[in-house]
């Protein structure tokens, strides 16, 4: 059973090591095959997105498995001490930086649909205030997970629904790419949900072995980053 749960936890960081590596892969996509081109401002805004969420998972895998005392990695530490210390620098770093790149998206999207400057403000705003709440002040775990977790679960529909309600005004190839960044965000979304809830999940589920959610969940993350990928490039087919 050791060497299975092992395997599980190898598989876990590698996964997050693809994330990672296909968020900067979009991001580069974006900026210099896509935005450069067209110099659209939402193209521009989603490579930002993208760079941040990189920059932000970096410091949450730090976080995650080498600084956090219950770390799915934490085989390789005696005594259960994490590698690094116990430090809520890392996931406090990462939250603050992804967040951000939600007000990014989010502010562009809404001056993009609404072409207002307050539709903007009011669209960043929330992500502002969670990314200064998680990044700014010290919470315990449970309170992280719940707040992050919750606000998510919002944004994994409110994002989505933005890209299906320019699917329902638009037409052809363009609103099959919209339909398809949808369903890719909310894939994404849901995934970046069941990591942040993974330790009541696994409490509730999994007989507090948080393996299978830290599996599931970057999983899911890279499955949404695939759809996306493929929505925009049907985008630009148009």
């Amino acid at each position: 059973m050791q060497t299975v749960d092992m395997i599980i936890r190898e598989v876990h960081a590698g996964l997050w090591f693809l994330v990672v590596g296909y968020y900067f892969f979009i991001f580069i996509f974006l900026l210099f095959f896509r935005w450069r081109n067209t110099r659209n401002p939402f193209q521009f805004a989603m490579a930002m997105f993208f760079l941040l969420l990189a920059i932000g998972r970096c410091f949450y895998f730090v976080g995650d498995f080498y600084a956090d005392p219950n770390s799915l990695i934490n085989f390789i530490a005696p005594y259960n001490v994490p590698f690094l210390g116990e430090s809520p620098f890392w996931l406090m770093a990462g939250s603050f930086i992804q967040w951000i790149a939600l007000a990014t998206l989010s502010a562009t999207a809404g001056f993009m649909i609404f072409g207002k400057r307050w539709a903007e403000i009011a669209f960043a705003v929330p992500a502002v205030v969670i990314a200064i709440i998680l990044g700014f002040i010290s919470l315990d775990s449970t309170t992280r997970g719940l707040l992050s977790g919750g606000a998510g679960a919002v944004y994994a529909l409110f994002i989505p629904l933005l890209f299906w309600y320019l699917a329902w005004q638009s037409g052809g190839k363009l609103r099959r790419s919209n339909l398809l960044l949808g369903l890719g965000f909310f894939i994404l979304f849901a995934g970046r949900v069941i990591h942040a809830i993974r330790y009541p999940m696994a409490e509730a589920l999994f007989n507090n072995s948080i393996a299978i959610p830290g599996v599931i969940a970057p999983g899911l993350i890279v499955i949404g980053l695939i759809l996306i990928a493929t929505g925009n490039e049907w985008g630009q087919s148009v």
